[in-house]
C-alpha cells in the first residue's frame, strides 16, 4: 500500500513481489497483503544463512572455557568449550546448529568444534592459564562421526591431549549406533564420554545405557531450584545411586545459588558447573 509501506515505486514493487510469493507458498488464489514482519524475518534468515556459510569458510568463531569444579574441594577439574560465532548477526550457537541441520552441514560443525576447541585449549595450557591436569569437555553431535582421516589428523596433532578429552554427547540429534561405535574407536587411545543434559529429554535413560559414559551431566532444569523441589532431589539422588557403583561421575550444570550448591553437594554429585 502507498504510502504506508513505501513512497517509491522500487520499494513498492519489491514488497508486492514478496507478498505474491508468500501467497504462492501457502494458499494460491487468495488476496494477500504485504507483511513487514514476515519480510524482515525472511531478510534476517537470508542474512544469517549467508553469515553461516561465511563462518564455515573463514572459521569465524572462538571458544570460551567454562570451569567445572570438584564438589569435594573446589579445585578446577575440567573446562567445557563453548562455541561463540564472531559475526554481526549470527551470534547464537543454537542458531548455528539449527542452520547446520537445515543445510546439512553438521559434519563441518563437528570438525570445527573438535579441532578449534582443542587448539585453543592447547594454547591456553601452554600459556599456563588453565589447570594443567584438567579435562576438556567438547560437545559432539550424536549422529555425526569424523572420518578416519580427520581422526588420524587430530590424534596426530595432539596425542598428549587425548587423555584430557571428554566427548560430550548431546541429544539434539538422534543417537546413531554406528556413529557411536566409530566415536568409541576414535577414543581408543584415550578420552572418555559424557552424556549431556540428563533430565531434559525423553531419551536420557536409553542414552545412558547405550553410551555408558564416565560423566553424566544433570541438566540445569533439574538443578534450578533443586533446594526447594523434593522431586528433583529424588531424581538426582537416584542418578547418583545408579552412577557411583558403575564408576560414573555426576556433573551438576547451571548452579546459580548457594542453596542449590549446598543441596547438590549434599546429594552426592561429584562436579559442579
Amino acid at each position: 500500500w502507498y504510502p504506508e509501506n513505501g513512497s517509491d515505486l522500487a520499494t513498492l514493487k519489491r514488497y508486492a513481489d514478496f507478498a505474491m510469493y508468500q501467497v504462492k507458498r501457502t494458499q494460491k488464489g487468495r488476496i494477500g497483503e504485504f507483511d513487514i514482519k514476515a519480510y524482515d524475518q525472511e531478510a534476517y534468515e537470508l542474512q544469517i544463512r549467508q553469515e553461516f556459510r561465511q563462518m564455515l569458510e573463514e572459521e569465524a568463531l572462538t571458544y570460551h572455557f567454562q570451569p567445572i569444579f570438584t564438589a569435594a574441594d573446589g579445585r578446577v577439574a575440567a573446562y567445557e568449550a563453548l562455541m561463540r560465532p564472531t559475526l554481526p548477526t549470527l551470534r547464537s550457537p543454537a542458531t548455528v546448529m539449527r542452520i547446520a541441520r537445515e543445510l546439512d552441514r553438521l559434519y563441518e560443525i563437528e570438525h570445527i568444534t573438535l579441532f578449534h576447541a582443542t587448539e585453543r585449549f592447547h594454547d591456553l595450557l601452554a600459556q599456563g592459564i588453565l589447570e594443567p591436569e584438567a579435562k576438556l569437555f567438547v560437545n559432539s553431535i550424536a549422529s555425526i562421526c569424523l572420518s578416519d582421516e580427520d581422526v588420524a589428523e587430530y590424534t596426530g596433532r595432539w596425542p598428549e591431549l587425548m587423555r584430557h578429552l571428554v566427548v560430550e554427547i548431546t541429544e539434539e540429534e538422534k543417537c546413531d549406533s554406528a556413529a557411536l561405535a566409530r566415536k568409541r574407536e576414535a577414543l581408543r587411545t584415550g578420552g572418555t564420554f559424557a552424556l549431556d543434559d540428563y533430565g531434559s529429554g525423553y531419551g536420557n535413560s536409553s542414552s545412558l545405557l547405550e553410551l555408558s559414559p564416565q560423566y553424566v551431566k544433570a541438566d540445569l532444569l533439574l538443578i534450578r531450584n533443586i533446594d526447594r523441589d523434593p522431586d528433583k532431589q529424588q531424581i538426582v539422588s537416584s542418578l547418583v545411586a545408579y552412577a557411583h557403583p558403575r564408576g560414573m561421575k555426576i556433573v551438576a550444570e547451571g548452579i546459580e545459588t548457594a542453596a542449590e550448591l549446598r543441596k547438590v553437594i549434599e546429594l552426592g554429585v561429584d562436579l559442579l558447573q
